[in-house]
């Protein structure tokens, strides 16, 4: 038993290195950041692509390292300033965005506006642009799309690599999946220490002392 303590001792050096690089990987912030998604303006896309690149957009802005604000939250709240945005008015873009970020507390806003511009009974061509916000320096990050609906994957890729995860992490979006990481540490560490220590019975006392071997039947 002895002899499996030190493997016990690296196993959890190992396991706390990995935990420690898991929760810094990613800048931090000690504020928590809110980022708000207005939705989708899509022109002359069928209903089932519209509704793909809708559940796309959703899964790729919705992370859990900050505070995400659904279209629908934020129209119930503020209407009129996502109409606004959502007009896409080049002479007050920026202005729209600005005041909806003000009355909402939101650090991001995220737009979508996308247009189908294939023939009719060709394969749809989308050409448009995702833009985010950024509240603290009120400038506005555009990526433009133009390609055809099955190669949209290959946009969000760069999409998240460039708007997504350069959005610092808050203290918050780590405090959510702390007790996960934690309990996966000790599941771990539970399930190490039963291979060695000759399983679960062990571990808690109720294995008892080991029985003598029944002697072989006829002696």
């Amino acid at each position: 038993m002895i002899s499996s303590i030190p493997k016990i001792t690296s196993l959890v050096l190992i396991l706390g290195l990995s935990l420690g690089s898991a929760l810094s990987a990613s800048p931090q912030n000690k504020k928590l950041i809110h980022v708000g998604y207005v939705g989708e303006s899509l022109e002359n896309i069928p209903d089932a692509y519209a509704k793909m690149i809708r559940q796309k957009m959703l899964g790729l802005i919705n992370q859990n390292y900050y505070e995400f604000h659904h279209p629908n939250d934020l129209y119930q709240s503020h209407p009129s300033q996502v109409d606004a945005v959502k007009a896409h008015n080049n002479n007050s873009f920026v202005k729209d965005l600005s005041e909806l970020a003000s009355v909402s507390g939101l650090n991001y806003i995220f737009s979508t506006h996308i247009e189908n511009i294939a023939d009719t009974n060709e394969r749809v061509m989308l050409k448009g642009e995702v833009i985010r916000f950024n509240r603290s320096s009120n400038d506005v990050y555009r990526y433009e799309i133009l390609s055809y609906v099955e190669d949209l994957d290959l946009h969000l890729n760069t999409l998240k690599d460039e708007l997504i995860n350069t959005i610092p992490h808050s203290v918050y979006g780590i405090g959510k999946n702390r007790v996960f990481l934690l309990l996966g540490v000790a599941f771990v560490l539970l399930f190490a220490m039963s291979q060695t220590f000759g399983g679960f019975d062990n571990i808690f006392g109720g294995g008892g002392e080991p029985k003598d071997p029944e002697p072989p039947i006829g002696t």
